[in-house]
C-alpha cells in the first residue's frame, strides 16, 4: 500500500497501520478517485413456473438495415415453460409499436 509506505518514511507512532488504512477508508478523495467496489455475483436461483405463458422473457434486437417491408429491430420473446421462442420484425422501438405486436402474436 503506497500510502502506508510513505507515511513509514516520514513518521512512526502506535497503531499507524490501522490508522493509515482507517483514514484510507474514510477519505472522500480517495473513494472518489479510486470508484466503486466491485460486486460479488449472486447465487443462481431455481424459479419454478407452473404453466405456459406464466413467465416470458423479452428483449429487442437492432439496429438492423432495414427490411422490404420497413423493419429495422426484432422483439425476442421466449416462454420460460416451454422455451418457444418467437421473433417478430418491427420498424421502431415505440412502445405503441412493441405493445401492439404483442397483443397480435
Amino acid at each position: 500500500m503506497k500510502t502506508l509506505s510513505k507515511t513509514r518514511e516520514r513518521f512512526y507512532w502506535d497503531r499507524l497501520r490501522a490508522d493509515v488504512e482507517k483514514w484510507r477508508r474514510e477519505c472522500h478523495a480517495c473513494g472518489a478517485r479510486k470508484g466503486p467496489k466491485t460486486r460479488t455475483k449472486g447465487c443462481l436461483q431455481r424459479y419454478n413456473v407452473g404453466a405456459p405463458f406464466g413467465r416470458m422473457a423479452l428483449d429487442i434486437l437492432g439496429l438492423f438495415p432495414v427490411t422490404t417491408k420497413g423493419n429495422r429491430y426484432v422483439i425476442v420473446l421466449m416462454d420460460y415453460f416451454t422455451k418457444w421462442p418467437e421473433a417478430i420484425p418491427i420498424p421502431d422501438q415505440e412502445e405503441s409499436t412493441v405493445a401492439e405486436e404483442l397483443v397480435r402474436s
